[in-house]
């Protein structure tokens, strides 16, 4: 609850900086800032994807059997992976990207060579926090990158903005600042809470199993990551920096049209757990019904009102050179969420009962739909393209799931 609370906290902070930005910046600029932080993610993913995970998994395993001295080695083949992988990234991208000259340098693709610092800040960061959470403390991993870095960047934000000088280079140099300070105060964290008994031991490895156990993570990373930013990055490419822009707003709202079913998820976790180990049928299919209905019934009101007085809204929020570029993609985005939100908790009742395979592979699909329809329609229809291509990803990705919560468990997930 307390992991939940903070990201929850951090939905409406990350709308008061988009709405900083989208309106000191104008479409064009919000656009290219927004494109570039959705590339950053996709380019980190070699140097921290999954890790974060299997050293929880990980570390957990080794606090609990105080084995040290693979504790110890995990920690270092961890950081010694972060660096170089972060490393070769860095100086290909200066090799071949700046001094060869292959990279783009017009426009948005003047602030990568910026961004592109917070690649190695991300890395080492995930080490700090898997590990923290390894050890048994959760909630206390995320604070600085879901309670404190928030309202540090709209901090900043409104600061740069009150002085006139918040610009797109600007913006993303606040974000390599804040990912340094993410990082700072993990490893803070992270020392704080080392095992006082680790210190003696000599590290071991195991370093094929370690790697053998990284692809999996990596997939399900990976897959998440297109699914996240796939849009707004094929935009990117096909489209102009204001298409990228509208794009944005419509995940904002999207997000809060979620939000009820993301709540709902860290509450019936632990019940999930135990129904499937008592093997308790009905409650399962008593728990699946109630949160699907509940989360269903809040989100209905908040997708209601983006449908119905989104251009009012977007004006009032991000100012009237957005409302007519948003609006649709706000309601395409809004109406696949409800969908998200009708099917229930279907990954939550997968993964509690051991079919994870069964979750990437609904994952990978949805990708795949993703990818194909942005690619079709973005050239002629910009982010009202992106935003059927992100909501078909949605839908197609829910209801292979609920096929397979009913295939496997033999419950039906959705609200009604």
């Amino acid at each position: 609850m307390g992991v939940g609370a903070m990201k929850l906290l951090s939905i409406p902070v990350g709308l008061a900086t988009s709405i900083i930005l989208a309106r000191t910046l104008g479409p064009e600029g919000f656009g290219q800032y927004a494109f570039v932080m959705a590339l950053i993610p996709l380019l980190a993913l070699p140097v921290n994807g999954g890790l974060a995970q299997l050293l929880t998994r990980e570390v957990a395993g080794f606090s609990h059997s105080k084995n040290w001295s693979f504790y110890r080695g995990a920690l270092r083949a961890a950081h010694g992976w972060v660096l170089s992988i972060a490393a070769l990234v860095l100086i290909s991208y200066g090799t071949f990207g700046v001094w060869l000259g292959w990279a783009p340098t017009e426009g948005k693709w003047s602030l990568l060579p910026i961004a592109i610092l917070m690649i190695p800040l991300l890395g080492l960061a995930a080490v700090r926090v898997g590990t923290i959470k390894g050890l048994g403390l959760p909630a206390f991993a995320e604070i600085p990158g879901s309670l404190i870095q928030p309202p540090v960047i709209l901090l900043l934000y409104g600061i740069l903005a009150w002085q006139g000088i918040l610009n797109a280079q600007a913006a993303i140099t606040a974000q390599v600042a804040g990912a340094a300070l993410v990082f700072l105060l993990a490893s803070w964290m992270f020392f704080r809470v080392q095992p006082a008994d680790a210190k003696d031991y000599e590290p071991k490895y195991q370093l094929n199993h370690w790697k053998s156990a990284l692809l999996p993570f990596s997939m399900i990373a990976l897959v998440s990551a297109f699914n996240a930013q796939i849009g707004i990055i094929v935009l990117g490419v096909l489209s102009t920096d204001e298409q990228v822009a509208a794009m944005r707003i419509a995940e904002r709202g999207g997000q809060f049209v979620v939000m009820s079913l993301t709540l709902v998820n860290m509450v019936i976790a632990p019940y999930i757990v135990r129904a499937h180990r008592d093997r308790d049928k009905v409650l399962l299919q008593n728990l699946a019904k109630k949160s699907a209905r509940g989360s269903f019934l809040l989100a209905l009101p908040v997708a209601a009102a983006l449908v119905l007085g989104g251009e009012p809204l977007i004006r009032v929020a991000f100012g009237a050179g957005y409302s007519d570029i948003a609006y649709w993609p706000v309601v395409i985005i809004a109406v696949g969420q409800l969908f998200n939100v009708f099917f229930g908790s279907v990954g939550n009742f997968l993964s509690m009962g051991g079919y994870e395979r069964e979750t990437l592979k609904g994952q990978i699909l949805a990708v795949v739909v993703n990818v194909a329809l942005c690619i079709a329609l973005i050239p002629f229809f910009g982010a009202i393209g992106a935003a059927v291509g992100v909501a078909m990803g949605i839908i197609s990705w829910n209801s292979i799931l609920f096929a397979m919560v009913k295939r496997r468990i033999g419950i039906s997930s959705s609200a009604f």
